[in-house]
């Protein structure tokens, strides 16, 4: 079976526009031919993969207001309260450092104009042979990723869909862009190869089922907040019982093991609905947020076998692959949680004992599953006439943006939301707690929830399980707590001294980023 993976650094794009508002003017790429198109679309996935190469300002920004993930370095004290510790002594001073916003906007806008570009041209390519409309079904699928992706970190943004640069664009209505996306999608549907088997790559690039996976994730956002339509749990409910019901149609299924789906053997796999991959060959050096193990470099090793991975990538530090406290001690003891967290204690070179939660000023809990199968570098240098060899540690290359098991739990909370709680929706919750404690997925456990429980507390069941299956990932918690309207309850989910949360009521302000104030001054539309 073909492989493709996503090498950064080789991504051309068709359209280079790395501030869409402030290209002066487009030319289109005239597409040919099937080469063209091709290349046109590698062009589209290097841009989205673009927004994951730098290193805290990538798709895990808006994610760090949670309490899944731990807050910039370890130095640095909660998202909210504006400053960090210095050098583990108490010195205060402001943090401006994760306050770059306009990382995910530029680049996210940025692979809308190269797909726009494909687009426009789309009664050309439509009359050539029907692989042309498979991609042409992949670009308005990404296309309608990006602008999901944007509209739950900004809030109310421009809809572009062309090429023409129009600094008067006033932002649209969440109803206004919740359907544009709906529309996207729905196009995808229409052109999309029908499962993994026959995507254009399989198992990597989008096929219907993957469209019919995020159309279902699309309409459980639309019942919450912003937009609060109760109707479209019905909705989400039913498009994402048709992903289940044909699953095996489509290529999906649950890996049975939590940890297979961060090992190498699983590179490509099943669960996965829609990932972006780098380059997976052992000698990785792209360092990107998503695969980064932090460099721990290590010198004269008698035997590579013996290294203690979790140990070396502790001593570094975790920067911000780590979690909060509170949530790390509320996350259940199970084998998920050792998959997902380094959890034991390490003996120093000073002697001293460390556990990842009293690590780096207190405030270190290293995520183990973006590292748990690890790519070995060698750096070999000279020094003073000797030769010397650094080891690095790279971790996952690939990144999930979404899996099966967000649709199993899509299904089972919007069910229960529209009213229509049986066993199905049970079943897709068991099926993931049963993996998290290694058992069997289709036998019962005394793991399982049990049937009887009230609508709402079955769905504070699921959406604890989402926090616990998701921790850590880019399309998890934090827009879970948005449109559920339970940011305000971050104050509970923290110690006291990991930070609360601006001052009460929160409003839209602390639910999303600013525009970036570069294009409000050239768009006046966007002034908040």
């Amino acid at each position: 079976m073909k492989r493709f993976s996503l090498v950064l650094l080789f991504f051309l794009c068709m359209v280079s526009c790395n501030e869409y508002f402030h290209e002066e003017e487009l030319s289109i790429a005239i597409i040919d031919d099937y080469q063209d198109l091709v290349m046109a679309t590698t062009g589209v996935y290097g841009k989205l993969a673009e927004t994951s190469i730098s290193l805290n300002e990538g798709f895990y920004s808006p994610n760090i207001k949670g309490d899944d993930l731990s807050n910039e370095y370890p130095y640095y004290d909660n998202y909210w309260t504006g400053v960090k510790t210095e050098n583990c002594d108490g010195q205060q001073i402001p943090n401006t450092y994760y306050k770059n916003e306009s990382y995910n906007w530029e680049y996210l806008y940025s692979t809308i104009v190269s797909a726009n570009n494909i687009l426009v041209q789309k009664e050309h390519i439509a009359g050539k042979d029907a692989s042309s409309l498979e991609i042409l079904g992949e670009i308005f699928f990404l296309r309608a990723y990006c602008y999901f992706r944007l509209t739950r970190t900004y809030g109310q943004i421009p809809l572009i869909d062309d090429i023409e640069i129009d600094y008067s664009t006033p932002p649209g209505t969440f109803l206004e862009i919740y359907q544009f996306i709906e529309s996207d999608f729905k196009s995808a549907l229409k052109y999309l190869p029908d499962n993994n088997a026959n995507a254009r790559i399989p198992y990597v690039t989008p096929h219907r089922g993957t469209a019919k996976a995020l159309l279902a994730e699309l309409y459980l956002n639309w019942g919450g907040y912003p937009i609060g339509d109760k109707s479209k749990y019905g909705r989400a409910a039913q498009i994402a019982e048709e992903v289940i019901d044909s699953a095996a149609y489509f290529g999906f299924e649950l890996l049975e093991d939590f940890a297979f789906l961060w090992d190498k053997n699983h590179l490509y796999n099943s669960e996965s609905v829609f990932s972006l991959y780098f380059n997976n060959s052992e000698n990785i050096t792209v360092e990107s947020e998503m695969n980064q193990a932090y460099r721990a470099s290590i010198r004269d090793l008698q035997s590579l076998d013996s290294v203690d991975y979790a140990y070396y990538v502790h001593e570094l530090g975790f920067y911000f692959f780590a979690t909060e406290r509170k949530f790390y001690d509320l996350f259940p003891q199970e084998y998920r949680k050792e998959i997902t967290f380094y959890t034991r204690d390490y003996l120093s070179n000073t002697g001293s004992i460390y556990h990842y939660k009293q690590s780096i000023c207190g405030s270190s809990l290293g995520y183990r599953k973006f590292f748990y199968d690890p790519f070995i570098y060698e750096d070999v240098f000279s020094y003073n006439g000797q030769s010397f060899s650094s080891y690095y540690f790279f971790g996952n290359s690939r990144t999930y943006l979404y899996r099966f098991a967000h649709t199993l739990l899509t299904f089972a909370e919007a069910s229960a939301r529209a009213g229509i709680l049986d066993q199905k929706s049970y079943d897709c919750v068991n099926y993931i707690r049963r993996r998290a404690r290694n058992l069997d997925l289709y036998s019962t456990s005394i793991y399982d929830l049990q049937p009887g429980l009230s609508e709402q507390d079955f769905i504070d069941s699921v959406l604890w399980e989402r926090a616990w299956e998701l921790a850590g990932e880019p399309e998890g918690r934090w827009f879970d707590l948005v449109r559920t309207q339970k940011v305000e309850l971050l104050e509970q989910y923290r110690y006291d001294d990991e930070g609360g949360v601006p001052e009460y009521p929160l409003d839209e302000e602390d639910y999303y980023f600013s525009i970036p104030e570069k294009d409000q001054i050239l768009n006046p539309n966007l002034l908040e």
